[in-house]
């Protein structure tokens, strides 16, 4: 490996490093999830999960809102990745960042525990929460942070996803979005198809893929809606073959 991609990889851990206090404390965890995929940093990889809530050791505060877990390891050399099941409870012994101590770097995984706080946490967690509209029903993936749930849109039935802010359980702001979708279909879709029909880079991978243009657009199939936190909204559709699998998005 040449010299100076060494240089930047230990650049990358010790400007990683240098963000947290140097104070270790010890913590208990509610983990979301498992770890996520891993960012290449040279010789590194950085990963981490985000947390539920946690608990200082030997002090009764209790932290109940978003949080995360991270580390920088080098693989197959004194350190690894951590391996944490969904909603699993963990004693780690963490650094915290100087900026957002809700951010935590992982120094060592001491291994699963137990705690009655953080226990009733994880049960109130899996409690189902359904939104009834009258549009159809939308039940919260609380992993992912988001209501997911199906609309009939013109004469297809489409999956509909409506993001929240992580922890939350509010989708006003995005229901109402999601009101004035259903309630203007048809102008919706007339503009959807428009930009498709007109869209030059989509017309360019037409030409290259040499695809017949005439009924393009139904060759599309049923879209999938995305709905963002603060309203904005997007339809996926499945570009197909004539754009490598890629997906056409329309906002």
């Amino acid at each position: 490996m040449p010299v100076n991609k060494l240089i930047n990889s230990e650049d990358a851990l010790a400007r990683f490093e240098a963000s947290f206090r140097p104070e270790v404390k010890e913590k208990l965890f509610l983990v979301k999830k498992e770890m996520g995929y891993a960012v290449n940093q040279g010789r590194y990889r950085l990963n981490g999960t985000r947390c539920i809530a946690w608990v200082e050791c030997g002090s009764d505060e209790l932290h109940n809102g978003a949080g995360g877990i991270r580390i920088m390891y080098r693989p197959g050399l004194f350190t690894h990745k951590p391996e944490f099941s969904r909603l699993g409870i963990y004693r780690i012994r963490v650094r915290e960042n100087k900026d957002n101590p809700s951010d935590h770097m992982i120094v060592k995984v001491l291994g699963k525990a137990d705690d009655p706080r953080l226990a009733a946490i994880r049960e109130e967690y899996q409690k189902p929460v359904t939104v009834e509209t009258e549009w159809g029903a939308f039940e919260l993936n609380r992993d992912y942070d988001e209501y997911q749930g199906k609309i009939q849109f013109l004469s297809q039935e489409i999956s509909v996803s409506v993001d929240v802010n992580e922890g939350s359980t509010d989708a006003g702001i995005q229901l109402q979005r999601l009101k004035e979708i259903c309630s203007d279909q048809e102008k919706i879709n007339a503009r959807l198809m428009k930009y498709i029909a007109e869209d030059e880079t989509l017309q360019d991978w037409l030409d290259e893929a040499e695809a017949e243009r005439e009924g393009f657009e139904q060759r599309l199939g049923a879209p999938f809606l995305v709905i963002e936190e603060d309203g904005e909204a997007a339809f996926w559709f499945d570009g197909g073959e004539p754009f490598g699998g890629h997906s056409i998005i329309v906002s």
